[in-house]
């Protein structure tokens, strides 16, 4: 099953000053704020509130397990096939593709995200040429593609982008707004398994499918198989060792001189020995790693994690103890769209939450909304009725959204409803106007945030509120 890109683009990649927007209506992501002050942005949040034991104290047994590991593998398997949720497992991928099915992925990208009327802008706010656009289309190479290719199978060896196009070259609406790059999809975890499909002309970017996304990513970052056998076997490991921590060192050596790569929550790797069972000098997690050699074939190493980090063997319970303790290993950390220089949007935020449990959740928001057990229509609903339908939300187990934006809900205090989440900015009103102030982080506020902008509050412009879990299992 591969994405469609006119998919992703009807609900991931709006044009940007249409995100731009609404990011500015309603949205909180990660910036400096103290953690011993409320920021003057985000009011009513004291410095406990940025605790995640001040939320579990309110919850009558948060050890409580919301999913069995069965329920879960039952419910990624359902949402697997899917189609609208652009899950993809790169293992049961055919093999065989023809050219006319690639041209239509190629051709896809192109209407949506290609040279149109309206002027697109670079890096450094030049607009984008018809040399651009020209180099960048023999730069795709369809004339390279067979009648019949065969899907290659690999790991990426690093974290790295994946762009809608294999340039490097932003593609901005304005000069003004170089965060919101427009060819820029996600990125992709190191370890992570991936389809490809075809190379760039210069042979510098490959065409994959991975796990949650279709797009171009740079050679250098990835390793080829040679046969898909080799990649089954390492992905049907039950338990893998699942990094917890906002992002864990993994190192080539055992004395931790050599960084092998760093590895962002979520991602997995198989364990070759536990830190007790280690025969080295220093403690530590002993893992596969796949490698790259100079010929771009796939080998597998050894990769070495301090004892000391935030790594588990195997996924976690899914209870709303770990849900708390993993959203705030977050906070703060800084926002970025589609994982731009480092930083999370608010869905990539969402998706590395629950994949240290073993949830398979798909890479935009509207999507994410649509798992799990709604609480009732929304749609004509006042701020005083959503409220009442929030009282019956689980706290941490539970996603509200909002056209363009969602957030982790956290739980009620006096009488005000709270929601973890990573946010670009929030439009104010100030002595000349409305402006724009920019929060950039992942941040910890009441849904009343955003009330004097022109949208209203964050609760004013809730539309779903969905629950990621049996909701008979859990006592609020």
């Amino acid at each position: 099953m591969t994405q469609s890109i006119t998919q992703r683009t009807k609900f991931i990649k709006m044009p940007v000053r249409i995100l731009i927007i609404l990011f500015s209506f309603l949205s909180l992501l990660g910036c400096e704020t103290q953690a011993h002050s409320a920021s003057p942005l985000v009011p009513h949040v004291s410095s406990k509130m940025e605790v995640p034991r001040f939320w579990m104290n309110k919850i009558k047994n948060p050890d409580q397990l919301l999913l069995t590991s069965l329920e879960i593998e039952k419910m990624n398997q359902k949402n697997l096939i899917r189609e609208d949720l652009l899950l993809c497992k790169i293992e049961e991928m055919k093999e065989e593709w023809t050219r006319g099915e690639i041209l239509t992925f190629l051709e896809e990208d192109w209407a949506v995200f290609g040279k149109t009327r309206e002027a697109r802008y670079g890096r450094e706010g030049t607009p984008l040429g018809d040399f651009f656009w020209n180099e960048l289309r023999k730069n795709i190479h369809q004339d390279g593609l067979k009648e019949k290719n065969r899907l290659l199978f690999g790991f990426t060896t690093r974290r790295t982008d994946i762009r809608v196009f294999p340039t490097e070259t932003f593609s901005l609406d304005t000069p003004a707004h170089r965060e919101f790059d427009r060819f820029q999809h996600s990125s992709i975890a190191p370890g992570s398994l991936i389809g490809i499909f075809h190379l760039s002309l210069d042979h510098l970017w490959a065409y994959v499918q991975a796990p949650f996304i279709r797009g171009w990513i740079q050679t250098k970052d990835m390793a080829i198989a040679k046969d898909k056998g080799e990649v089954v076997e390492r992905e049907e490991i039950k338990d893998p060792l699942v990094v917890t921590g906002n992002a864990v060192k993994v190192y080539e050596d055992p004395l931790f001189q050599r960084l092998a790569f760093s590895a962002p929550m979520g991602a997995t790797f198989p364990i070759i020995h536990l830190p007790e069972e280690a025969k080295i000098a220093k403690s530590s997690y002993v893992i596969k790693i796949p490698f790259r050699e100079k010929d771009s074939r796939l080998t597998f190493r050894k990769g070495y994690i301090p004892k000391k980090d935030d790594v588990h063997y195997g996924f976690l319970p899914y209870t709303q103890k770990n849900l708390a303790h993993q959203a705030f290993r977050m906070l703060h950390q800084p926002y970025g769209w589609g994982e731009m220089s480092g930083g999370r949007d608010c869905s990539r935020f969402i998706m590395d939450l629950f994949n240290v449990f073993g949830i398979l959740m798909p890479r935009n928001s509207n999507l994410q909304a649509s798992l799990g057990i709604p609480l009732g229509p929304l749609e004509g609903k006042t701020d005083e009725e959503k409220k009442k339908i929030l009282d019956q939300a689980i706290p941490l187990a539970t996603l509200l959204r909002m056209p363009g934006h969602i957030m982790l809900y956290l739980g009620k205090d006096s009488g005000r409803h709270y929601a973890i989440h990573s946010i670009w900015g929030i439009q104010v009103k100030g002595s000349t106007g409305l402006q724009t102030q920019r929060i950039g982080k992942v941040i910890v506020s009441d849904l009343s945030l955003g009330s004097t902008g022109p949208g209203g509050s964050l609760l004013h412009r809730l539309t779903e509120i969905q629950i990621v879990g049996s909701e008979f299992k859990i006592e609020k």
